[in-house]
């Protein structure tokens, strides 16, 4: 039994350096910025309906509601003017991609329908559309420092599933207080 153990585990060491390297050339291991945006204007949302659900119990919601300016170092206009563009955005977002799962719920197939292909095509337009408000409120400056920090909160592992079509999407992790 104890040999049996002992192998599995330097079979297990052994094979570590496979999970280590980079993949291949070939990969690409860049995430489409509509995709990057679309999840970051989501955990801005996000946030603030983790605040709003604090504040409706009578409880403090300011780290919360703050999270993001502080993190990110924004002003209180740029934060609303984030917060703004984030609703008008899901709010285009989440029509096409309702639509979207109807038709996939009713057995269409998601990868083949025209259909679907064009209503995953109006949200990936919705979210370059708001890509460039943002970068319009921002100025350049400033929208390099956001970029970075959506960069920085939306990161997608070798493994993790990008939520580019029907997958409905996972809350960001919140780090606790005074980390």
């Amino acid at each position: 039994m104890f040999s049996r153990v002992l192998v599995a585990a330097f079979l297990t060491v052994l094979s570590l350096p496979a999970y280590c390297q980079s993949p291949p050339a070939n990969q690409s291991s860049t995430v489409p910025d509509y995709v990057l945006y679309d999840r970051f204007l989501y955990r801005v949302l996000w946030f603030q309906n983790q605040a709003n659900n604090l504040k409706a119990k009578g409880k403090d919601d300011t780290f919360m509601r703050s999270w993001i300016r502080v993190h990110a170092g924004f002003t209180t206009q740029e934060e609303s003017s984030l917060e703004a563009i984030a609703a008008d955005c899901e709010a285009q977002t989440s029509a096409a991609l309702s639509a979207a799962k109807a038709l996939a719920a009713s057995g269409v197939n998601p990868s083949t329908s025209p259909q679907i292909q064009s209503l995953l095509g109006q949200r990936q337009q919705a979210v370059l559309s708001h890509m460039s408000q943002l970068q319009t409120a921002f100025g350049p400056a400033r929208y390099v420092v956001l970029e970075a920090f959506a960069r920085q909160i939306v990161r997608f592992g070798a493994n993790a599933a990008i939520s580019v079509g029907i997958v409905p999407k996972a809350p960001p992790a919140v780090p606790a207080p005074g980390k």
